[in-house]
């Protein structure tokens, strides 16, 4: 009936408007809310009568108008029409029609439901150039995720200019390719977009970045201050990624109830404006981070330091001596763990056979391990968890599963040695901790690394410079260079 109703209107308006030349149509579209009327004015083919109509089926959420409109060239009435379809085949059939008429976002999501990657990209392809957002920004992490970065790059550009994570990644790029000045207006167009972490850089770039001097220093707010400072840590950051790391490790380490007992210190940290430390995610062929520590005798270290941390973008989390690598990836549960390899404390997860064949020895006697080939020797051996006056649990350790010596541990939880990211740590082993910190000669200080990286490179005067300075650190009793080999530790994979 109502369809009827409709063809009898329209048709008398239709000999009216036709015979008076349509001179009253914009009128009548003007002052006409009624869609019957609107409808006249599509079938004459007006495109404001069209627009009209569309909005009032949108706003009314009216099928059948939605379905005139649709018919009538509207691709948007078809998208909304999908939205609305709970078949899925007829929803499909829906974005398909929308997607054929030019509707960017049709065109989009049908290229998220296609299986055929030629068909996504070309879909994906039409909506943006269309200037719809989030087909640019899937079309070039597409291309990303294929490896093909020539193709990904002007979409990124375009993304950009309206997204503020999109601006943010094309910031980072451009740095990375040591277009700084670039980088630099990215930043602050992430910004100004929105990203907070954009912010950050811009603050760390204007305040901190060394530029031409290609050495510089970090934020003072990264240093501590108001402990006496048994172990100083001299912090050296090789990217400004990882200068953004070492502010929130640094933050965080001030805000950790657990250690801040400890008599341990993070220095002004040094920023690298490039590799110049020869960085490597496989040092050596020991499949762990490294870097040339010879050229840490290059760098404006504090004359206070006694260990260096390096943060580098890629490679395993490990100590050597006294240097403590760790890349973007590493948490800070990572840095409290490898903190603790300082202080002589080793790993309670299962060592390789290699790296048990070192460790596990019944001479040695890190604090939070003993090592025995009977239980008949634990009496003896358990004297210095006894001594330090507060509450402990012998337990067995996973160490030397690999070795057949057994190592036990003076804790009968789960602690931060053998799941990094256990936040538990023994009161005993803070108690050892502090007694390690106390006697230097437990410790390791960065000078023997910097030594023996020279002496390798044949810069045997140098070397000697940083032996003196080995020395120095212990004041008394110094320790046989040769010992400190022994020393080293990574963390869980």
């Amino acid at each position: 009936m109502k369809r009827l109703r409709l063809l009898v209107v329209a048709g008398l308006a239709l000999l009216l408007l036709v015979s008076s030349g349509q001179r009253y149509l914009p009128l009548l579209i003007q002052q006409t809310s009624s869609p019957h009327a609107l409808y006249l004015g599509v079938m004459l083919g007006s495109d404001q009568a069209l627009d009209a109509l569309s909005g009032y089926a949108r706003d009314n959420q009216d099928p059948y108008w939605l379905q005139q409109v649709a018919e009538a060239g509207d691709a948007a009435a078809y998208y909304i029409l999908a939205l609305n379809e709970g078949d899925e085949d007829r929803h499909i059939a829906l974005l398909t029609q929308s997607a054929n008429g030019g509707y960017s976002r049709a065109q989009y999501e049908l290229a998220l439901l296609t299986d055929s990657a030629l068909k996504r990209v070309q879909l994906l392809k039409r909506a943006a150039h269309q200037q719809y957002l989030p087909a640019m920004i899937s079309l070039y992490q597409w291309y990303l995720h294929q490896g093909e970065k020539d193709k990904a790059t002007p979409w990124l550009e375009q993304a950009a200019l309206q997204d503020a994570a999109s601006a943010l990644i094309l910031a980072r790029q451009h740095w990375q390719q040591g277009l700084h000045g670039k980088a630099r207006e990215g930043f602050k167009l992430a910004s100004r977009l929105g990203s907070n972490v954009a912010q950050e850089y811009v603050a760390l770039i204007e305040n901190h970045w060394p530029a031409q001097q290609a050495i510089g220093w970090g934020p003072e707010r990264a240093a501590t201050s108001g402990r006496h400072c048994a172990m100083q840590i001299q912090p050296v950051v090789t990217s400004l990624e990882n200068m953004r790391q070492f502010i929130a490790l640094a933050d965080e380490f001030h805000r950790d109830k657990r250690l801040s007992e400890l008599p341990i210190c993070l220095l002004k940290p040094i920023w690298l404006a490039d590799n110049r430390l020869n960085c490597d995610a496989n040092w050596q062929g020991q499949r762990r981070l490294g870097c040339d520590a010879a050229r840490l005798a290059e760098l404006p270290l504090d004359d206070n330091l006694s260990h260096i941390l390096v943060l580098a973008p890629k490679g395993k989390a490990n100590v050597h001596n006294g240097i403590m690598y760790l890349d973007l990836t590493d948490s800070y549960s990572v840095f409290v763990h490898e903190l603790a390899h300082f202080a002589g404390f080793v790993d309670e997860y299962p060592l390789s056979s290699e790296l048990a064949g070192q460790m596990c020895h019944p001479n040695l006697q890190p604090p939070n391990l003993i090592f025995t080939l009977s239980e008949e020797e634990l009496p003896l051996k358990v004297d210095k968890w006894r001594q330090a006056d507060v509450d402990w649990r012998l337990a067995k350790s996973r160490t030397c599963n690999n070795h057949p010596l057994q190592a036990y541990k003076a804790s009968d939880k789960l602690t931060f040695m053998e799941y990094h990211d256990q936040a538990y740590i023994p009161e005993v082993y803070l108690t050892l901790w502090k007694q390690q910190l106390a006697d230097k000669q437990q410790l390791l200080p960065a000078y023997i690394n910097i030594a023996q990286a020279l002496e390798q490179q044949g810069k045997y005067e140098q070397a000697q410079h940083w032996w003196q300075k080995r020395d120095a650190f212990y004041t008394i009793n110094p320790v046989n260079p040769a010992s400190s080999l022994q020393h080293g530790a990574v963390a869980p994979d």
